[in-house]
Order: C-alpha cells, then structure tokens, then sequence
C-alpha cells in the first residue's frame, strides 16, 4: 500500500525531478532578469523622471541578459554531453593552434 508508482532511475542517472527543477530554475533566472531590468527602470524613471525611457532600456536589457544566461547555460549542456561536433570544432582549434605556435618559431 506504501509503495510508490515513481520509476526509479538506472546507476548514474537523475532523477527526472532534478531535471525538472533544473529546468524550472533557468526559466526563473530568465524572467528573474527581466523582472529586474524592469524593476530598476521603473527605480530610474522615477528618479530622473524620463518615463518611459529608462523601463524600456531595463527590459530591453533583461531580455539580453537571460538570453545570454540561456546561452551560457546551454553551451554548457553540449559541453558537457560530448557532442560529436564539438569535440571535432575543438580538434580543429587545437590543430590550428599548434600550427600558428610551430610558424612562429
């Protein structure tokens, strides 16, 4: 009567509970920097009285930030995931590199 329906995860794998909370902390982070941009346009408007310049500038600038947090975050996940592809890009950079150091002597 006290068992549970939930599955289980295999030996080095997370729980899908610990994926979604991964998940739901980037989304949160993502509107966490609108929501701030925001608040501090609105701080700014009232201060220098530019409404509505300075809301604008601050969600405009929310927006850059958690897109470029989404884009760390994810650059990551295929760093981490041993994409192929990467691995490829970074032989070609190694492969280069080594080139340049062995031109320059």
């Amino acid at each position: 009567m006290g068992e549970s329906n939930e599955v289980e995860p295999r030996e080095g794998e997370t729980p899908m509970s610990a994926h979604a909370m991964g998940d739901w902390s980037r989304a949160g982070g993502f509107f966490s920097s609108i929501l701030s941009g925001l608040l501090i346009g609105l701080a700014g408007d009232y201060f220098f009285n530019t409404e509505p310049w300075l809301v604008v500038g601050g969600v405009v600038a929310g927006f850059a930030v958690g897109f470029w947090r989404m884009i760390v975050f994810s650059n990551r996940i295929m760093e981490q995931a041993g994409n192929p592809r990467l691995q490829r890009i970074a032989r070609m950079r190694a492969a280069a590199e080594q080139e340049d150091e062995d031109g320059d002597l």
